[in-house]
């Protein structure tokens, strides 16, 4: 997160006014300004990775069995259940000194 807030992001897009710190930042970045946007045909999820969509295809058709009591979350993973249950529990003792951002970790 800290990165976010240098003063010089020496990555710039040349198709828009973004820049970024991290070079792999900005190739994941240029694949927004693709024409080969790929499309979910269940919902409204689109991405010019052939492999994010193939990933997020699983979303669709694996059985959600470990759900959140606390909020509509649903997961086909204990662990990831686990790891969301954190989210309403722990506190957010990291603290961006600039900006409002906090976290748990």
């Amino acid at each position: 997160h800290l990165l976010t807030h240098g003063a010089f992001k020496s990555f710039k897009c040349d198709q828009c006014d973004y820049a970024t710190n991290i070079k792999g930042h900005l190739k994941m970045h240029f694949l927004k300004h693709s024409d080969k946007n790929l499309k979910c045909v269940q919902c409204d999820y689109v991405t010019s990775i052939k492999g994010n969509l193939k990933q997020h295809l699983l979303t669709h058709s694996i059985s959600k069995d470990y759900k959140c009591d606390r909020c509509d979350y649903a997961t086909s993973i204990k662990r990831n259940l686990k790891t969301h249950l954190v989210t309403h529990t722990a506190s957010k003792d990291f603290k961006c000194d600039q900006c409002n951002y906090a976290t748990i970790r």
